[in-house]
């Protein structure tokens, strides 16, 4: 089966002895987790095929373990759970339509320069994400903000149009409404919110972002983007907004030392209106959610934040974890 997105649907339905089958099937053992993440149902196909490039830099690789995993499939045609099935052949199609972008990742991934080591200063921290984003964007401007596009606008247009959707559904967008992006990488929800809101901002530390975003988003009136220093909102008047969100900003916050979060979650609460709402998806990339479902608690109630959604995964395509933090 598959969503209208094209992902395989998740179902709590299918047989963990057919999952570990297949995901044995796989001859590097680092991907095996990661295929039976995705044929359990975890993961999505982009997020699946991401997260086994990051674990092997080897794009080559990858494409053999989805190589690996359809030949199980097909040797065991009659036993192989329908489910599963659908999910072979979608991970399949992925990996065959984004072959070039896989490699790309793989190479950036190898570079080093992204890394998820605590930086020493706030200093230090906001130079290297400026770096990391200059350099990256150069790369390819989808990957640089989305892995998991696999470097492919299609990929990145459904993922962004998910978000967009669940900011909507939460009745955080509206023709009134002043929102500000914290790291607007190249403009990709500024695009898509401008014909939804009265007034879309973003800012990032990176002016090479920046200046994609500004040429992705000419023409739109009411699209505001900037070049920010990383350390507050200063440029930003009180009560400015009605909506503040990160995506997948956080974690480089967080490395960069508790200091900066909490100074964001601080400048956060000064620029929103009264019942406005603090936005974070992705607080960190430690792979600990109670942690950081802890931690968010901590600096909302310290930044005078009631805590509306803690740290649930919301998303089919992304596996991010959403916070929503709302000024009384």
């Amino acid at each position: 089966m598959e969503s209208d997105s094209g992902e395989a649907a998740r179902s709590p339905d299918v047989p963990n002895a057919a999952v570990a089958r297949m995901a044995a099937a796989v001859s590097a053992p680092e991907l095996r987790p990661v295929v039976a993440r995705y044929l359990a149902g975890d993961l999505s196909a982009q997020v699946a095929l991401m997260q086994m490039v990051i674990a092997c830099e080897d794009a080559a690789a990858v494409r053999r373990a989805v190589d690996e995993v359809t030949a199980e499939a097909d040797e065991r045609s009659r036993a192989t759970d329908a489910i599963i099935r659908d999910r072979v052949d979608a991970l399949t199609r992925l990996v065959v339509e984004n072959e070039t972008g896989c490699g790309r990742i793989a190479r950036m991934l190898r570079s080093d320069i992204d890394h998820a080591r605590p930086a020493a200063t706030v200093e230090e921290g906001l130079a290297h994400v400026e770096r990391l984003f200059d350099w990256s964007v150069g790369q390819s401007e989808e990957a640089s903000v989305a892995l998991y596009s696999l470097g492919s606008p299609e990929l990145l247009g459904r993922a962004t149009a998910e978000i967009v959707r669940q900011l909507d559904a939460w009745g955080l967008l509206g023709p009134d409404r002043a929102v500000l992006q914290v790291g607007c990488g190249i403009g990709r929800f500024e695009r898509a919110l401008a014909p939804r809101v009265r007034e879309a901002h973003g800012i990032d530390v990176s002016g090479e972002m920046v200046r994609v975003a500004e040429r992705r988003c000419a023409g739109l009136a009411n699209v505001f983007l900037a070049k920010s220093s990383g350390r507050d909102l200063g440029m930003f008047a009180d009560e400015r907004f009605d909506l503040v969100y990160a995506v997948d900003t956080f974690p480089y916050l967080v490395q960069s030392g508790h200091a900066l979060v909490a100074r964001h979650f601080d400048e956060a609460r000064r620029v929103l209106r009264r019942g406005g709402e603090l936005v974070i998806l992705n607080y960190s990339y430690r792979d600990d959610l109670a942690a950081d479902r802890a931690e968010v608690r901590a600096l909302a109630a310290a930044a005078g934040f009631a805590v509306a959604l803690d740290g649930e995964r919301v998303f089919e395509i992304w596996d991010g974890a959403g916070w929503r933090l709302r000024k009384a």
